[in-house]
């Protein structure tokens, strides 16, 4: 039998009611994602970042968009992309983390990630002249570019950083299981084989890993960047959803948000996150400082 067996309400769990309220949401959740993909797959400008755009000098800095564990630059962003160039933005998204699939990315060693956000950020920085960036990432995204701007000396290249459910303090075992049966093909990629040769990031974002006792001690924040954390009480995949928040420090800029402080009715779960229009619009208002 599968040791990575789905929880089933009534069967493998203790809360029925709980679990089919769960259950509903995350289906919910899929059929987004499972658009969104198809979004991209038909829509050839979807695709398309703003290379040959001039910046304006109401928003002088590019938003570099970072998607998660099992993401890519496309799906990840149907949502936001076309919100942030309505509000004027710049938008450019890399895939980090190849290894072994073609179109799921977020994958590879967390370190060796961080350093391909770097590449991008100074290319985006090359072509548009610009002086910083902003950093809006996903996930591992709202997680791995920390590594980027403590360890690999990004802090002084950017402005604003901004955590969609950011895994920040790690994940279980169990809440990237429930992240893999939510993205099309991931369950399959984990499965086939040792997880840890087919998804090397997958230990790395367990909270007892090294590589997070690491990323703690390089500091929660940085100097000069602007951080700000969007959560959803819901969340399903990073778990306490309050482990996604930074610890606020003197002198530092950090804002913790939880959608539902916003709207209470919100259940949003994990996945849907870069499509809620209440985290989007903490974005927007995160750029606009």
């Amino acid at each position: 039998m599968c040791a990575f067996r789905p929880r089933l309400p009534g069967l493998n769990t203790d809360d029925i009611a709980t679990d089919f309220e769960a259950a509903r949401h995350r289906a919910a959740a899929l059929t987004e994602v499972a658009g969104a993909q198809l979004v991209t797959t038909v829509d050839i400008e979807a695709g398309k970042d703003d290379w040959d755009l001039p910046l304006t000098a109401e928003h002088p800095r590019p938003v570099v968009l970072v998607h998660g564990t099992f993401g890519n630059r496309g799906y990840t962003w149907t949502s936001a992309v076309p919100l942030l160039r309505r509000n004027g933005h710049r938008v450019f998204r890399l895939d980090y983390g190849k290894h072994l699939n073609p179109v799921i990315f977020g994958l590879g060693d967390i370190r060796k990630s961080a350093r391909q956000l770097g590449a991008f950020v100074d290319e985006v920085l090359r072509r548009t002249g610009a002086e910083k960036v902003d950093i809006v990432g996903f996930s591992q995204g709202g997680m791995m570019p920390r590594y980027y701007l403590n360890a690999l000396g990004g802090g002084p290249k950017v402005h604003n950083f901004v955590g969609i459910a950011p895994s920040n303090h790690g994940i279980t075992a169990q809440g990237l299981m429930n992240l893999a049966r939510q993205i099309p093909g991931a369950v399959e990629l984990v499965e086939r084989g040792v997880i840890g040769q087919t998804v090397p990031a997958w230990p790395q974002l367990q909270h007892d890993h090294a590589f997070q006792r690491e990323l703690a001690g390089l500091g929660e924040t940085t100097e000069g960047v602007r951080h700000t954390v969007v959560a959803t009480a819901y969340d399903d995949v990073v778990t306490p959803y309050t482990s996604c928040a930074l610890a606020e420090t003197e002198g530092r800029h950090v804002r913790n948000v939880v959608i539902q402080d916003i709207d209470p009715e919100d259940r949003t779960p994990h996945v849907s996150m870069p499509y809620n229009a209440t985290a989007l619009s903490v974005v927007l208002e995160a750029l606009a400082s």
